[in-house]
């Protein structure tokens, strides 16, 4: 049985596929309640060899389900893959609206005669990254040389980035790579090569002709460049045509847009929509373009705001009826109190994810109130600023359109220099580990 998100998940949906109750399996396995559970909410990352034995007997696992979950135990194997720190990263379970464009994506890099390579383009927001990172754990099972993802940077150079993908496959080093991929198909996921074309390309096509076996999934604004590219246009949610005149929310499920709107609002509001926020609702989203975070930026306002009182904040001139992505990132950037508006300035120097204690780090909590940085970072992710993950350790990570306002702001205060040698009080070695995982 495949696992997109670790051990954890694994584990879990064996237990309820038996049947058993938390509770339940540790008594028939004889081991603490308190392991399955700390197992299972990635707190403890995988089980000894004695606890995962005594766990196979416990929920009835023979074949290669007994072998897959002792591999993932032990690390050998994720969804079917040798273990990587792509695979590690917890992923999306659901991505609204994007069910056709998963499958169809899928189809193509599953293809024995497929293209070697294909780059997933669209304006920022739209979802590039998100809909890539699916479809490479989904495919992990029919590549079994490995699945590695590596973030580019502005200033990434080819031979930086050849290094960074050499780490993601756990090479020594970039010439290695050709050798230790040579034991079945290899999938790479390279996000943002729109921020350094000219190295991404140059690195990319040198992989392809050194790994034959190897494929790549990548994200931009722009193509890659590197040979034999296929270009896959991502078009934002579907929104309500203007002309649509709806009475009741179910009349607005049929799109896409407004169903990513809801289930958004739903994790910071439990009331029902009110009959006069319905007609607001569809005037909001296609205000916001259809683009997945405008959409999760403008939800995450309805803990304390109407939907009118939500559209109001983003009126726009009448020759523009869309409202720039900028400005949906401005708008709950005002949200913030000072002190958070800057410690939001000085995140935006980490490129990919990073951990709290990183965050610890740039935000120079010497003091050790660590309370206050666990607040912090809760309250943007709250407002959709800040998106988490991870299994083995949690992880943080600015979307791109969120970092780049950031950086901009950073500068207009007076703040990049200063923000640069905080980040750079890491030291290259994590800093070279936050560029791993897109």
């Amino acid at each position: 049985m495949a696992s997109e998100q670790g051990f954890a998940a694994l584990l879990r949906n064996y237990r309820r596929r038996a049947g058993l109750t938390q509770v339940e399996l540790a008594d028939r396995a004889a081991i603490g309640v308190r392991t399955v559970r700390d197992l299972e909410r990635g707190r403890a990352s995988r089980p000894q060899r004695t606890t995962a034995e005594l766990l196979v007997r416990a929920l009835g696992l023979t074949g290669s389900d007994r072998d897959g979950f002792l591999d993932v135990a032990r690390g050998r194997l994720v969804n079917g893959a040798p273990d990587t720190p792509f695979l590690r990263a917890a992923t999306v379970d659901e991505l609204i609206g994007r069910d056709a464009d998963i499958a169809e994506f899928m189809a193509l890099l599953s293809d024995a005669d497929g293209p070697r390579g294909a780059t997933l383009v669209g304006v920022a927001g739209v979802g590039k990254t998100s809909l890539a990172t699916v479809v490479a754990h989904r495919l992990a099972g029919v590549h079994p040389g490995g699945v590695a993802g590596v973030a580019v940077d502005d200033d990434s150079t080819a031979g930086e980035l050849l290094d960074v993908v050499a780490a993601g496959f756990g090479a020594a080093h970039a010439r290695d790579l050709p050798g230790h991929l040579a034991g079945g198909p290899a999938l790479l996921f390279v996000d943002g090569v729109d921020r350094a074309p000219t190295a991404a390309g140059e690195a990319l096509t040198g992989l392809l002709e050194r790994v034959p076996r190897l494929r790549l999934l990548a994200t931009g604004r722009q193509p890659a460049g590197f040979t034999g590219e296929r270009v896959w246009a991502v078009a934002p949610l579907t929104v309500p045509p203007v002309e649509h005149s709806a009475g009741t929310v179910a009349e607005l499920m049929p799109y896409s847009a407004i169903g990513l709107f809801l289930e958004r609002l739903g994790r910071v509001r439990r009331t029902r929509l009110a009959p006069h926020e319905i007609a607001p609702l569809a005037a909001l989203v296609r205000r916001l373009g259809g683009l997945p975070l405008a959409i999760e930026l403008a939800a995450a306002r309805g803990r304390v705001l109407t939907i009118p009182e939500i559209l109001a904040g983003y009126s726009v001139p009448a020759p523009h009826p869309v409202v720039p992505l900028p400005v949906v990132v401005a708008e709950t950037y005002r949200v913030l109190a000072a002190p958070e508006q800057r410690a939001l300035r000085l995140l935006a120097m980490f490129r990919h994810r990073w951990s709290r204690e990183h965050a610890e780090v740039v935000l120079d909590t010497s003091d050790g109130d660590r309370a206050d940085v666990v607040h912090l970072l809760d309250r943007l992710v709250a407002l959709g600023l800040l998106s988490v993950g991870g299994d083995d350790v949690v992880r943080f990570r600015l979307p791109a359109a969120v970092r780049d306002f950031a950086t901009e702001r950073a500068a207009a205060e007076g703040e990049l220099e200063e923000a640069r040698k905080r980040h750079a009080r890491l030291g290259p070695d994590t800093a070279s580990g936050d560029r791993v995982v897109p």
